[in-house]
């Protein structure tokens, strides 16, 4: 499904590679954790992927494509099989959550039907059933991320990326977004999740593979995060003595615990007062040229668009009218 044959990447003006011959398969259906520090290239990985980027030497093969020679004008039809999440999730902030989850059906020409059936029940799949005429900024953080992943799995796409997703959520939003991801991965979707959150990567053991200066050094079934060493701790100094000891605790637990495949810890939705009501079938979905402007720089950003698509029909990128 995904293959990277002795793929080095270079950007200029930095004399050493983001990746640096690198050899790996992804199979169909896997959950791939990539781990390693800051500038390892897992985001590369990731890029390449997308076909945001191209290898300086080696070759990308996704779901049958050779991404060194797919034209440019094959690339957003390529990108509607991946979904993509952020850890900054990138909502369109005028929009409310149904309108946000749409638009990536919209973008692609989906009639208004499917938009209608298709989006209710991926946000019943995500949790936010009956939340549709919120608007973001009513929503908590991780309400938002599932928002963002209901827009990343509505067209049910053979392969989610996801770079960071728990990046800025606290630990119990983390692992509801985490045992989400892994019932979207159980439905047969295969995931490649960027992350730096150890205590995730170990709670879930599933394959992970470690970048190193660009290198992989670890390929490992049912892994681990590995060595924390290199992560700064930004904890105050009085409190570290408390952690470990607790972090040493939780080790000795996990080790003496059967390995599992499925996160132990219950789906936390966030509630927000009082229900929004829903959208008005006659409500006014007229994009403005600066909605129509943010419409397409995500739908490029998503992998839906490329930069050559601008000015063919952008009247499709905004709201169903």
């Amino acid at each position: 499904m995904i293959r990277f044959d002795t793929v080095t990447k270079k950007y200029p003006g930095n004399p050493r590679p983001a990746l640096n011959g690198v050899d790996l398969e992804v199979q169909r259906g896997e959950f791939v954790f990539l781990v390693g520090a800051s500038g390892s290239g897992k985001s590369s990985c990731l890029q390449l992927i997308l076909k945001e980027q191209g290898p300086t030497r080696g070759t990308v093969h996704v779901l049958g494509h050779d991404l060194v020679s797919i034209s440019n004008r094959k690339v957003p039809y390529f990108r509607r099989n991946l979904g993509v999440v952020f850890q900054d999730f990138r909502l369109l902030t005028t929009k409310t959550v149904f309108q946000n989850v749409a638009f990536s059906l919209q973008v692609i020409g989906k009639s208004r039907g499917f938009v209608q059936e298709a989006v209710p029940d991926v946000l019943k799949l995500v949790g936010l059933d009956g939340k549709g005429g919120r608007m973001p900024h009513e929503l908590s953080g991780g309400e938002q991320q599932r928002v963002a992943i209901a827009r990343a799995v509505v067209n049910k796409p053979q392969i989610l990326l996801a770079d960071e997703p728990t990046g800025n959520l606290d630990p119990a939003t983390s692992a509801g977004i985490m045992q989400l991801l892994e019932r979207i991965n159980g439905n047969g979707t295969t995931v490649v999740m960027a992350t730096h959150e150890a205590a995730i990567v170990d709670r879930m053991r599933r394959r992970v593979v470690e970048l190193v200066d660009g290198r992989v050094v670890r390929d490992e079934t049912k892994g681990g995060y590995g060595d924390t060493a290199s992560i700064i701790d930004i904890t105050p100094l009085p409190e570290r003595g408390e952690q470990a000891e607790k972090a040493k605790a939780e080790a000795e637990e996990a080790a003496s615990t059967p390995d599992t495949h499925s996160v132990a810890v219950p789906v936390t939705v966030e509630s927000v007062p009082d229900a929004a009501p829903a959208v008005p079938e006659d409500a006014d979905d007229t994009a403005t040229d600066a909605d129509t402007s943010e419409h397409l720089s995500l739908a490029e950003r998503l992998g839906l668009r490329s930069n050559s698509d601008r000015g063919d029909d952008e009247q499709n990128v905004g709201p169903t009218t």
